[in-house]
């Protein structure tokens, strides 16, 4: 987190250059762009609204860039050699298609399925559109969700502890990277 804090305090104060910042930041951890959102809107650095839609933008570009990873990879011919014949690709593109709402929610909730799903998606060739739709509400709902939460923890850990913005950041990455890693165990408890 000193990393982050020291990058962060390098930034301009301005709003707009911190919404960058954060949404950049979110192409390396989701969490810390979180964490760091909301302590800096706390802080009075950038506005709450103005932080959370950043990180979600950001959130959601990282998500559809891999969706064009996968268009990508797809044309390489090294690729093709090692993929499995058509009749295989166009039943797992109808799978696909036809769970695409729910494997876009667990993607986004369980920890390491983004890339493999995402990229498969654009690989596969599932419409865009509706992929893009779904990534944004997906996006939309649980950044929303994750931001008020770690708003209400932070300001408690705030008033309790007495931390500074950057110790209430710190204390907000474990504990959404806990949440995260929780949501992960009851994904796997509930599968079939």
């Amino acid at each position: 987190m000193e990393a982050l804090a020291a990058i962060m305090d390098w930034l301009p104060a301005e709003p707009w250059a911190l919404a960058l910042a954060l949404a950049a930041l979110t192409l390396l951890v989701e969490d810390g762009a979180i964490a760091a959102g909301v302590a800096l809107a706390g802080a009075g650095s950038i506005d709450f609204t103005l932080a959370l839609t950043a990180v979600a933008l950001g959130i959601a570009g990282g998500d559809l860039l891999l969706y064009g990873g996968g268009r990508w990879a797809e044309r390489i011919a090294w690729v093709r050699r090692r993929l499995p014949g058509a009749e295989r690709l166009a039943r797992a593109r109808a799978a696909l298609e036809r769970h695409m709402a729910a494997a876009v929610v667990v993607a986004r909730i369980v920890p390491g399925l983004r890339l493999v799903t995402y990229t498969a998606a654009g690989a596969l060739g599932v419409p865009f559109r509706r992929f893009a739709l779904l990534v944004g509400v997906a996006v939309a709902v649980w950044t929303a969700l994750l931001f008020h939460l770690a708003d209400a923890a932070g300001t408690g850990l705030a008033m309790a502890f007495g931390l500074g913005p950057w110790g209430v950041a710190a204390s907000l990455f474990l504990l959404l990277t806990g949440i995260t890693l929780l949501a992960a165990r009851l994904a796997r408890r509930m599968a079939p």
